[in-house]
């Protein structure tokens, strides 16, 4: 017997008992179970002992996990591991348990197995009936009728989720489209001043043929920042407002991003008499075609029935939300640097079309890390290093006020260290204040600013070389990667540093050396989504796992890509 240090001790009342056994094959097979006193163990002398636990190879040689004494049954007995913080296995396994001894408990589970359609179809295709699955997952047989079942329940968790992204998506019936872009179109292309790169054609092409397919299209329109994708999708839904008569809008997460966008409309499509809502603007033309607005759109009467609708930046925006202004036969596009795990998974699932955004105009190399208190030098020597080659930094702040890590506390002492070249921008500043500030900084008038999560959209300054975000921790990856994008806007090298005030741990750290390891922004979704889940493709959850009629399957994003 041993304590809970791990020490040999003859204490009558320890509780944990170490055996090793020797097999022909495996030597010195280590097992622990706990719960048991040394009265008990003396008992056992002499006798047969069957031990039930998960076996597994680690660094120290075979382990058993979960061990415990167990009666001999001579029967298949499936284990069940529960779900950390939640349930227990013993307490799972109880209540199947108890389900099975009821007469009729495993027909009337087959009746709700037979009624999802994905599952009945899986099942035909493998010859099993839902009983059957029911019998092998929870009583088999054999031990290779217990695995073929476990097969068929993961394969039904995926047909399932694959079924909610094609059919519950807040998409109607398949109708074809009632006209075709293609005239205004081009037109609206051959209007503007720029030429088109090779990957805005390719995605602005890609989303013409979807509009011309069908009626209500659902799009994840995915493209790092600086490569274009607000004129893709600008002259996308300015071609339907013109084709259909009916009004489109854009939805973005700021006024000054609202504003920025509005702007351009106005110059590139004067006729649609864009119009913009956000909170404290006049009331919109009523005869405007396109409307460029923030949360505020979600309450305004100008809102009528949308032909088209965008939401830039969706990670900040709800599922619920997003369904406020589009309906069954809305096309919607939702544009996004990394789009959220739920609507990567909608893309990858078949639910949406999935258009990328690859090369920007210019080629740029942005170095990524990670960075505690004890690096506090290094990251003055970059500021040192990015100033003398008259490139601007930023410095940005979870918080406005407060001591230590906030924009007022922060901007206070850089000041101090570098006196008049530090302007400060954050959300509750006056329109005017965060103006002044941002000419200041874009004119090199002020070559460091120190700022709230205001410069995450729409601070367009061409020659950022260096970001220092405090508290990287307390941000999503798709925050970061965005304000990752404000860096070296007309190429060249740039610094990103995600500083920390810990050693971080778990799925946080992954986060964050996600960041450092993936450049383009739907690598770096894709990672996300491996490293919080894919969500529930059904509900309002962003990330989190998907629970379907089997709600103890775990799976991988690996279920969903077929194999090469």
């Amino acid at each position: 017997m041993i304590d809970r240090s791990g020490n040999e001790t003859k204490n009558p009342k320890s509780d944990i008992a170490s055996l090793s056994i020797n097999f022909a094959d495996v030597k010195g097979l280590q097992i622990r179970l706990f719960g048991v006193n040394l009265d008990e163990m003396q008992k056992l002398r002499g006798g047969e002992i069957f031990i039930q636990g998960l076996l597994r190879m680690t660094g120290k040689g075979p382990l058993i996990f979960n061990s415990a004494l167990s009666d001999f049954t001579g029967r298949v007995e499936p284990q069940y591991s529960g779900v950390p913080g939640q349930v227990a296995g013993e307490k799972i396994q109880r209540a199947i348990q108890a389900a099975l001894d009821e007469p009729d408990a495993i027909e009337e589970a087959a009746k709700i197995v037979a009624s999802t359609q994905p599952i009945a179809e899986l099942l035909q295709a493998h010859g099993i009936t839902p009983s059957q699955l029911i019998r092998d997952l929870h009583a088999p047989s054999t031990l290779a009728a217990g695995n073929t079942a476990l097969a068929i329940a993961r394969k039904s968790v995926v047909a399932e989720v694959r079924h909610a992204a094609k059919n519950g998506t807040e998409q109607g019936p398949d109708e074809p489209a009632r006209y075709n872009v293609d005239t205004h179109l081009i037109a609206a292309v051959k209007a503007q001043k720029e030429t088109l790169s090779p990957d805005q054609r390719k995605a602005l092409n890609a989303i013409r043929l979807e509009l011309n397919r069908k009626s209500g299209v659902r799009i994840l329109l995915n493209g790092d920042v600086g490569t274009g994708k607000t004129l893709v999708f600008l002259l996308a839904i300015a071609a339907v407002a013109r084709t259909s008569r009916n009004p489109v809008a854009v939805v973005v997460p700021s006024d000054l991003v609202a504003r920025q966008i509005h702007d351009q409309a106005q110059a590139r499509f004067p006729d649609l008499k864009p119009g913009l809502i956000v909170s404290g603007a006049a009331a919109p033309d009523t005869h405007s075609k396109m409307l460029i607005g923030t949360q505020a759109m979600f309450s305004s009467p100008a809102i009528k029935k949308l032909e088209a609708l965008v939401i830039d930046e969706q990670h900040k925006f709800s599922v619920e939300q997003r369904q406020m202004l589009a309906h069954a036969q809305t096309h919607v596009i939702e544009a996004s640097a990394t789009p959220i795990p739920r609507s990567l998974a909608l893309a990858i699932f078949d639910g949406w079309k999935q258009i990328k955004l690859i090369n920007g105009p210019v080629p740029k190399q942005i170095r990524s890390c990670i960075a505690t208190p004890a690096n506090r030098s290094g990251v003055v020597g970059l500021v040192r290093q990015h100033l003398k080659a008259g490139k601007k930094i930023i410095f940005l702040y979870h918080r406005v006020t407060g001591a230590g890590a906030s924009v007022k506390d922060a901007g206070q002492r850089l000041s101090e260290h570098f006196p008049g070249l530090v302007s400060i921008l954050h959300g509750k500043l006056k329109p005017t204040d965060k103006q002044k500030a941002l000419t200041a900084f874009a004119t090199g008038e002020q070559p460091i600013i120190v700022a709230s999560t205001a410069v995450e959209v729409g601070v367009d300054v061409p020659d950022i070389g260096l970001m220092v975000v405090s508290n990287a921790d307390r941000f999503g990856v798709a925050q970061l990667h965005q304000l990752r994008g404000r860096l070296a806007r007309n190429g060249g090298a740039a610094d990103f540093v995600m500083m920390v005030d810990k050693e971080l741990k778990g799925d946080t750290r992954e986060r964050l050396q996600a960041l450092c390891c993936h450049a383009d922004g739907f690598s770096l979704a894709e990672r996300d989504m491996e490293i919080r889940g894919f969500g529930d493709v059904l509900g309002e959850f962003q990330s989190g796992k998907f629970i379907g009629t089997f709600k103890l399957s775990r799976l991988d994003v690996a279920d969903f890509i077929p194999e090469k």
